[in-house]
């Protein structure tokens, strides 16, 4: 087991030394194609622009699974920060929802929240904990069905801790799936067919950032269609 544990942190420190020597030229070619499609070294044609955009987004996506990939480290090593503090859990999923305005008219879908007013303060690292309420938002949204598609985002509370509920009618979760969603790198057909853009890190990445915070996170299929996603975040001591 000792020899597992030392041979998985050599792996999670390869890994974490590739991705920061990547993201150094990446930064660098960003910018160079940011120059270019600006026009500022001369004028480019509507066909260049398109390649030009199309390097730009693929460079995004590079940049976002270096990212994955550093946080999958760091947490492989047991390095992984949390800045813990009281804060107000509606109010962050209020701004995200907000944030996402955008993309859910784009996907033909739609939020539904209703802010509670007297929710305790939740105590955890609230930046992190966006990040879990942003992919759990853009999972539903990328895995919605043909028709309009809906999020319903629930708050509730027992004596230690809040819960959050996140459920949408999207494609759902195969039964033959549900041990390995929150595995590294794992993706379902489904998922792939949907999304082949994705990296199978989003969901673990989420699990162990709930965990840190000392929640849990889990999820069940509807009765209907889709699936509900639920994590708990403790409940600041001082309330």
């Amino acid at each position: 087991m000792e020899n597992s544990t030392v041979q998985k942190q050599k792996v999670a420190e390869v890994v974490s030394v590739a991705a920061h020597q990547l993201k150094n030229p990446l930064s660098v070619i960003k910018g160079y194609l940011e120059i270019l499609v600006s026009g500022d070294f001369g004028r480019i044609n509507k066909k260049q622009k398109e390649y030009l955009d199309d390097a730009l987004e693929n460079v995004g996506r590079m940049r976002k699974i270096i990212n994955s990939l550093l946080d999958v480290a760091k947490i492989e090593e047991n390095k992984y920060e949390m800045k813990k503090q009281p804060f107000k859990l509606e109010d962050i999923i209020e701004s995200v929802v907000n944030d996402f305005s955008y993309w859910v008219k784009a996907y033909n879908c739609k939020i539904i929240f209703e802010k509670p007013d007297n929710t305790p303060e939740a105590f955890g690292d609230n930046l992190k904990i966006r990040q879990v309420i942003e992919n759990l938002i853009s999972n539903a949204l990328k895995y919605k069905t043909s028709g309009e598609g809906k999020i319903e985002i629930g708050i509730s509370q027992n004596e230690k801790e809040i819960i959050v509920s996140f459920k949408d009618n999207g494609i759902g979760i195969k039964e033959e799936d549900m041990d390995k969603m929150f595995s590294k790198f794992y993706r379902s057909e489904e998922a792939m067919e949907k999304d082949p853009e994705g990296n199978g890190l989003g969901l673990y990445i989420d699990k162990a950032i709930i965990e840190l915070n000392g929640g849990k996170l889990w999820f069940k299929n509807n009765e209907d269609s889709g699936v509900t996603f639920f994590f708990t975040i403790p409940i600041n001591a001082k309330n």
